[in-house]
């Protein structure tokens, strides 16, 4: 689909869709182009419209480059943010003249709402270069929103990891009371899921802010002077600052992933080794009775305690005899 805007009055105006007014346009969206579209636009603004598959290319020199006296310069983009679920997906802005062509095969929100705040209250530069770096800081934003929920939640986890910890660290030399509360145990598998979601949307924010970072700083150092006012790169400049600042922050969420996922890891340890220590102890408990069991069992001619009256309840006192002891051993050591 092919959407042509143009600025009147410092205001986004919509030109209709088709090629039929891009003489006119200030911006040209290409969502999703048909090869047909792209081949008509093509011949319209004599450029080479990249594809889909040129725009994935992970090349520096694939996505930033200058040719034919425009710039070509391919970030990625995240879409569906409200979510964990988002999509990447690279965005394409040829800049030549006072022109603007983006090309698009996902739907990012903040498309949408640049558009319609630029036709209500309009844009900051009204030109091809102000449309893009609007764009851009747009979607930076949006990156920032996304940290700034991921933090939160990460916040949560964390807690939710940490709640019993206290509830695994019985220690026996404590003898300082505790208040009797119920303690929720907590679903690690399912806390593990979530830290995991998170660390890969931190890593797609990452990987967004490096190639906006890139972006800005190709636009800087390219032939701007044609495509774009100072205002323009004054604005790009605090851009490239700001994508810097989300980037240190990114990295401190990834640090914090990594620390949740050992101690989710941790604590999931912890519960598999107090179910073996119960294993452990529980045979240890029952090892003499079971002996004292197989002892009397033995088929031998004499055996004395057989003629006692008392012989039967008194093995069975012995088996219950030596499985309290040991327990009462350990509960005093605190191993229980």
């Amino acid at each position: 689909m092919i959407t042509v805007f143009g600025i009147t009055g410092g205001k986004l105006v919509p030109l209709g869709e088709g090629v039929e007014r891009l003489d006119e346009a200030v911006w040209i969206d290409l969502f999703r182009p048909t090869p047909e579209e792209e081949a008509m636009v093509e011949r319209k603004v004599g450029l080479d419209v990249p594809s889909r598959e040129e725009m994935q290319e992970i090349e520096l020199s694939s996505r930033l480059y200058e040719e034919g006296g425009a710039a070509f310069m391919t970030a990625s983009i995240l879409s569906h943010t409200d979510s964990d679920d988002v999509v990447i997906s690279p965005i394409t802005f040829i800049m030549f003249g006072n022109h603007l062509i983006t090309v698009r095969y996902e739907d990012p929100r903040t498309f949408g709402a640049f558009t319609a705040r630029g036709q209500r209250a309009g844009i900051a530069c009204p030109s091809a270069g102000g449309v893009a770096v609007g764009l851009l800081e747009a979607s930076v934003e949006r990156l920032a929103d996304v940290l700034e929920r991921t933090a939160h939640e990460l916040e949560v986890l964390s807690k939710e990891i940490f709640r019993t910890a206290n509830s695994h660290q019985q220690a026996g030399n404590d003898k300082t009371p505790r208040p009797k509360t119920a303690v929720r145990s907590t679903d690690f598998q399912r806390v593990l899921v979530g830290v995991g979601r998170k660390g890969d949307l931190v890593s797609n924010v990452r990987d967004s802010l490096i190639t906006i970072r890139r972006l800005c700083t190709f636009f800087l150092s390219a032939d701007t002077d044609k495509k774009a006012s100072k205002d323009v790169l004054t604005r790009v400049k605090t851009l490239a600052r700001d994508v810097e600042s989300l980037s240190d922050h990114a990295t401190f969420q990834a640090q914090k992933v990594n620390f949740l996922l050992d101690a989710t890891l941790g604590m999931l340890n912890i519960e598999q080794n107090s179910i073996i220590k119960i294993f452990s102890v529980a045979a240890v408990v029952f090892l003499p009775p079971t002996l004292i069991a197989s002892i009397y069992g033995m088929n031998f001619d004499f055996m004395p305690e057989l003629a006692w009256p008392v012989g039967y309840p008194f093995a069975i006192g012995l088996m219950i005899l030596s499985a309290v002891l040991p327990y009462l051993f350990f509960k005093r050591r605190g191993w229980l």
